[in-house]
């Protein structure tokens, strides 16, 4: 009798276990889980973090000055000469709260000086988040400025400076008090040097602004390893500057991309003495685009005018229409275009496009710092938007492609070998016009110019299809090898004319006449198919991974609800 009683009651004892536990693993599941690559080792002791916050630090003016202190720190650091700060910021305060909550400024809404539109009850600064997981961490946050104060201290022991030494003497201070966990130094003096002079080490008094910083350095690092306890104490010393700042940098160092922008170019330093060093460089650019090449700006063109134009009607069969675009700043003093054609074939090319039945035709047009492709057939019109924008200031690959696709007539828009936009046009019908074919300018009514060097056009009367556009669109030329070579009409490299004329080197011989002689002709040795500035950035430390960091050393459970947009770094 006794087994036939306790079988049913095991039996209900697993069932209440396993809904507790289920209970319990929904309640864990809020919180995200380290990745394995995200681990920060923090098996010594009492993690402890000193913050030093410097403004204006440009990263390649601190890699360059003497800094045997900051120097001294790398062999136990993850560090970097190339992190970066907000490129859309407005203000430094943009950037301080990027530091502080870990989350970029579309979410917590400080663009500039202007806290009136902030968001920090939503993503709160680091201190919130630890004080809310364990109000016994104390912390200290010391700067020079009032507002650095009155916005991320809340709560929390503060101490406004006067300057940069008394940040110093403050910060020693607070390294003293062995209850605090957490330590803030802001410091302004290097980014008043800045402003004064210039930021770069040409300049005296920027140079020796850093040097300064560097000997204040040193002594808090000798407070910080004279503490009583520090040998069972487990700290991490970050030191890294808020944004960099203006300074126009010489033309071979500047390869067009956001590593060429001294104001977002700042340093960080992630020490611990437990830490193997790690540098962190700038990552792979891409392949360079060495050459002449022509400018298309106002109404410049080049058109076929003795030749098959009908073989650049792209009918109702499958085409492939490929070239390379660097566009320069237009008249807004940016690279935002308000629709200018760039190639086609088409009478014209203007507003009222979809009511205006004599343009058949089609066109691939800018369209603010992205790309379209137009067109109208014999049965109707309409447009694919790629909705990627372009980068700026290097040479871009962009592709369109037409095929028949279970019955249905689908394009599918490349930029730099990555698929952007696909959609169908199977309700356009046969797209054939009387135009000829032009690259550039295409009559219009509109005040559209475009202001760009076009180079590599390549027309096919194939789908090259998504893998081959992947191999070969960061490709200059044409391979011998390609696997469409027979469908290849034509190729401009574009990088010349020679009297009016810019030679198509496919087998049909369909030559371009341009449209006059002032085109103006210059060199470039840019990069081809650089990485988009978020792709870049998030492959170097920047300013929203700094509270993330923290908050993994400080061992504060990670929320999902959090939405933090930075990284922790390892040093493995």
């Amino acid at each position: 009798m006794r087994k036939r009683i306790c079988k049913p009651l095991y039996a209900v004892l697993f069932v209440l276990m396993g809904l507790f536990l289920s209970a319990c693993q929904e309640e864990f599941s809020k919180i995200i889980p380290e990745k394995e690559e995200e681990e920060v080792d923090v098996i010594y002791g009492t993690p402890k973090v000193l913050l030093l916050l410097v403004d204006g630090a440009r990263g390649e003016s601190v890699r360059t000055a003497q800094i045997p202190t900051m120097m001294g720190m790398l062999p136990n650091a993850i560090h970097s000469w190339v992190s970066l700060s907000e490129e859309n910021a407005l203000d430094v305060a943009s950037n301080w709260t990027d530091v502080l909550t870990g989350v970029n400024y579309v979410k917590h809404g400080v663009r500039s000086d202007d806290f009136s539109t902030n968001k920090l009850a939503s993503f709160p600064v680091v201190y919130k988040r630890v004080m809310d997981y364990a109000d016994s961490i104390k912390m200290n946050v010391i700067s020079t400025k009032q507002t650095f104060i009155d916005h991320y201290a809340t709560g929390i022991t503060s101490q406004l400076a006067s300057n940069d030494e008394d940040v110093k003497s403050k910060v020693i201070a607070a390294l003293g008090q062995s209850d605090l966990s957490f330590i803030t130094g802001h410091f302004s003096d290097i980014d008043k040097a800045g402003e004064a002079s210039g930021y770069d080490n040409s300049y005296p008094t920027y140079k020796a602004s850093i040097e300064k910083f560097d000997g204040q350095l040193a002594e808090i690092m000798t407070a910080l390893k004279a503490r009583p306890n520090y040998a069972r104490e487990n700290w991490l010393v970050i030191v890294t500057s808020s944004q960099g700042g203006p300074f126009e940098i010489p033309e071979a160092q500047n390869d067009n991309t956001i590593f060429s922008n001294p104001e977002v170019n700042t340093f960080t330093i992630m020490h611990s003495p437990k830490f193997v060093t790690k540098f962190i460089g700038k990552p792979y650019i891409g392949n360079k685009f060495i050459g002449s090449f022509m400018r298309f700006n106002a109404e410049n063109y080049a058109q076929l005018d003795e030749g098959d134009n009908p073989l650049f009607d792209l009918d109702t069969t499958d085409f492939t229409i490929e070239l390379k675009i660097k566009k320069n700043k237009g008249s807004n003093n940016n690279y935002s275009f308000s629709y200018p054609s760039i190639i086609g074939k088409r009478k014209h090319w203007q507003g009222a496009w979809d009511r205006e039945t004599d343009g058949i035709g089609w066109v691939i047009h800018l369209a603010g710092e992205s790309w379209i492709f137009n067109a109208r057939g014999d049965k109707g019109t309409g447009e694919i938007k790629a909705d990627k924008n372009m980068n700026r200031g290097t040479w871009n690959s962009i592709a369109v492609t037409g095929s028949i696709v279970d019955g249905k007539r689908m394009v599918k828009l490349y930029t730099n070998g990555e698929l952007s936009k696909e959609g169908e046009i199977t309700g356009w019908g046969k797209i054939s016009s009387d135009a000829k074919f032009r690259i550039g300018f295409i009559p219009t009514r509109e005040n559209w110019r475009s202001d760009a060097y076009l180079a590599d056009i390549k027309f096919w009367k194939a789908d090259l299809g998504k893998d081959v556009i992947k191999q070969y669109s960061c490709e200059i030329g044409v391979d011998p090898n390609h696997p469409y070579m027979q469908y290849l009409v034509a190729h401009y490299p574009m990088m010349r004319s020679e009297a009016g004329i810019i030679k198509d080197e496919g087998s049909f011989g369909l030559h371009l006449k341009t449209g006059n002689s002032n085109y103006q002709i210059l060199n470039f040795n840019d990069y081809l198919c650089a990485p988009s500035s978020q792709n870049l950035g998030a492959q170097v430390p920047r300013t929203i991974d700094i509270a993330t960091q923290i908050i993994s050393w400080l061992k504060v459970p990670r929320q999902s609800g959090w939405q933090l947009d930075g990284r922790v770094w390892i040093d493995k």
